[in-house]
C-alpha cells in the first residue's frame, strides 16, 4: 500500500488561499453605532424623567464592552437632558448602574435583560438593549437591524415598562417605533 505525500507548499499555498477569500457574513449585519448613538440621545428628547431639572448628571451606563461607548463619548457626552449634562460610563457590575438614567445592554448582555429588569423595576430607567425582540422580555426599548426592510435601523418599544418605571413617553416618539408592546 503506498502513500501518496503532498508536498508541504501546496498545502500552505492552499490555506494561504482559503484566508485570502473574502468570507461571507452568515450573521445579521452589525448595527450602525453611530445611528444608535443620535437614537440614545433623541430619546431624550422624547422621554421625561423624573427631577428632570435637578442638578445632578444624566448617566448613560453601557453594561460591558460596547463600541457604542466610544460613539456616546463622542457624540452625546457634550449634551444636556434639561439642565443635567450627559455623562457616559461603562459599568461591569449592575450595582454600578444604581445611579443612570439609560442603560445600553449589548447584545452579549441579553442573556440577563430579564434579571436587568427586575433589578431596575418601578426605577426611572431606562433599558434600552440592541437585539430584536427585547423589549418583550424586559427593555424598554429594543434596536435592531430589521432584515426584512434592506437592514435599516428600528426601534422597539414596551410602553407599559417605561410607564411603569416613571417616565413620560411621548405620544410622538411611540409613532416612529416599528412596534410598541
Amino acid at each position: 500500500m503506498s502513500t501518496r505525500r503532498i508536498p508541504t507548499y501546496r498545502v500552505l499555498l492552499a490555506l494561504a488561499a482559503v484566508m485570502l477569500i473574502p468570507r461571507v457574513n452568515v450573521n445579521a449585519q452589525r448595527l450602525n453605532y453611530e445611528i444608535v448613538s443620535m437614537y440614545v440621545y433623541n430619546f431624550t428628547k422624547y422621554i421625561v424623567w423624573p427631577n428632570d431639572k435637578g442638578s445632578n448628571d444624566f448617566v448613560v451606563a453601557v453594561y460591558g464592552e460596547s463600541p457604542l461607548t466610544s460613539l456616546l463619548n463622542k457624540y452625546i457626552s457634550t449634551k444636556h437632558v434639561g439642565q443635567r449634562p450627559i455623562v457616559v460610563k461603562v459599568i461591569k457590575s449592575l450595582d454600578e448602574a444604581n445611579n443612570c438614567s439609560i442603560l445600553f445592554i449589548p447584545s452579549d448582555q441579553s442573556s440577563k435583560i430579564k434579571q436587568i429588569s427586575e433589578q431596575f423595576k418601578g426605577k426611572p430607567v431606562l433599558i434600552i438593549s440592541e437585539k430584536y425582540g427585547m423589549s418583550k422580555k424586559g427593555a424598554s426599548i429594543s434596536i435592531f437591524l430589521d432584515e426584512d426592510d434592506d437592514d435599516k435601523t428600528k426601534f422597539e418599544i414596551c410602553k407599559t415598562l417605561i410607564v411603569n418605571n416613571g417616565l413620560i413617553i411621548s405620544s410622538n416618539l411611540l409613532k416612529l417605533a416599528s412596534q410598541v408592546n
